[in-house]
């Protein structure tokens, strides 16, 4: 089977297309591939099927072999391998619309530039956020937000995330009692002054590591920004290797219309 690598501002995945049937993989051998020294090596592997009723279907796998919710890196790269694979656009605005474990998203391409694309995802409204109590940690906000983007998130404000131990700090909470069984993804934000972007670091759930980036990671950082005062609605964010922008609208505590723009890079392909 053909397999395609991309990466998605340094959070790197492996893409299988499978239009005329169903691919079916073990969870070990899902671990396999994504191993770094005995595999491919990816923090995630996608499929990309058809779909009876929109123009094709994701279907997500962390790279501990778990099925996954929704991906917003994941979810620009098999964009992407729609476009490349000559999947044809029902989106009045030059969209794909395919269907997510999620729900049903909306991706568009930007501008695309040999194995480069910039990708606008439409994500589906946050609907429910929980405001957490933090004990007290010097250098740390006294508040953080609970809210799924897609998937499971938690964003603690810091002042400083440079030197910030990710994995200890981000496993301490994506197991705290309070959030089992499932646990959560954890996002470390550090807000800089008026026009800078909010710097993320992310603890992935499923990868239990610290990513380069996380997109639904990074849509959770732009909310919470708006719910600790930030209300301009479109936010600059810098993961450890690259930028995003999201842009929402608030309203009665509901964010939609959230948008999600960053870059893909098809890195190559091969057989299996």
């Amino acid at each position: 089977m053909e397999f395609f690598k991309y990466q998605a501002a340094g959070n790197d995945f492996i893409l299988l297309r499978s239009l005329d049937r169903r691919a079916e993989l073990p969870e070990q051998e899902i671990i396999r591939l994504c191993d770094r020294r005995y595999g491919i090596g990816a923090d995630g592997l996608i499929i990309l099927e058809s779909s009876p009723v929109h123009d094709f279907t994701m279907r997500f796998y962390n790279n501990d072999g778990s099925s996954g919710m929704m991906c917003g890196n994941g979810g620009r790269c098999i964009v992407d391998l729609a476009r490349r694979s000559g999947i044809p656009v029902s989106g009045e605005d030059g969209s794909w619309i395919f269907e997510a474990p999620d729900g049903v998203h909306r991706g568009k391409v930007l501008s695309t530039e040999g194995q480069y694309s910039r990708i606008l995802l439409r994500m589906n409204d946050i609907t429910a956020v929980e405001e957490i109590r933090l004990p007290q940690q010097e250098g740390q906000e006294p508040v953080a937000w609970k809210m799924n983007t897609g998937t499971d998130h938690l964003v603690i404000f810091k002042d400083n995330i440079e030197g910030l131990d990710v994995y200890d700090e981000g496993r301490k909470w994506r197991y705290a009692p309070q959030f089992a069984p499932k646990g959560t993804n954890v996002n470390f934000v550090q807000a800089s002054g008026p026009g800078e972007p909010l710097r993320v670091r992310t603890y992935e759930r499923g990868v239990e590591y610290e990513t380069l980036s996380c997109g639904t990671g990074v849509i959770a950082a732009a909310a919470a920004a708006w719910l600790r005062g930030d209300h301009s609605g479109k936010y600059t964010l810098r993961s450890t290797s690259d930028t995003f922008t999201v842009s929402f609208s608030c309203r009665s505590g509901i964010f939609s219309n959230v948008e999600l723009t960053g870059p893909t890079e098809q890195v190559f392909q091969a057989t299996l």
